[in-house]
């Protein structure tokens, strides 16, 4: 039996459609490209109406690195670089100090640049970033994400969207599928049951496929 879920559909920016599935208590977001492009809009929209300059957007990897060229285009922005940070060494294992295992490939001293992600979250990653980019002489940094979380350690000075819920984004199919496919059966879901569920991301059935095989064999 495939099930049913409820749906909240956005009446305004700061809202994004919420998934739900019986006896599942997380909450569930799944932003199409679509929505992600029309985030980005609202992005240049707003950083236009500030009539702030920026030199360069820096993307944080890997969530930035989609939507990174959208934003580069509708801002009209040429200059780009990308930093990765991590936090974690594994599951659960969280290191002593953040380590970045990509650093700039340019110099930002005297730059006014914009920190661009995907989802501020726990928000550590724009913090450390922010004081990283500062401390390597950049003039200004601002912040900017398709998606803010209440519970941020930073509020974005440019947000999109905003969620309390577990955003699914529609390049991370490989990802949700082991993660979430393994989580519901173990709780007892059949394939039939996790592909329905799936599908409500927005995943095709033939996608799904040699993915879930890996889960149910």
């Amino acid at each position: 039996m495939l099930d049913n879920f409820s749906a909240t559909f956005p009446k305004s920016k700061s809202e994004l459609q919420q998934l739900s599935f019986p006896g599942e208590p997380i909450a569930f977001s799944a932003p199409s490209w679509a929505d992600l492009y029309e985030f980005c809009f609202e992005l240049a929209t707003q950083i236009r109406a500030s009539q702030q300059h920026f030199d360069r957007i820096i993307t944080l990897a890997k969530g930035g690195w989609p939507m990174t060229v959208s934003l580069m285009d509708l801002l009209e922005i040429d200059q780009v670089a990308s930093i990765g940070v991590k936090f974690y060494a594994g599951m659960n294992q969280r290191l002593a100090q953040p380590v970045i295992y990509q650093n700039l490939p340019v110099a930002v001293e005297g730059e006014t640049v914009l920190l661009f992600d995907d989802v501020a979250d726990s928000g550590q990653s724009l913090k450390f970033v922010t004081d990283h980019l500062l401390e390597s002489g950049a003039a200004g940094v601002k912040t900017a994400t398709l998606i803010y979380k209440p519970h941020s350690a930073i509020k974005p000075d440019y947000y999109a969207a905003q969620t309390e819920t577990w955003i699914v984004f529609p390049n991370e199919l490989a990802e949700t599928t082991k993660s979430l496919g393994l989580k519901w059966r173990s709780a007892g879901l059949t394939r039939q049951e996790i592909s329905a569920r799936l599908q409500k991301f927005g995943f095709k059935p033939a996608w799904l496929q040699s993915y879930l095989d890996k889960i149910f064999t």
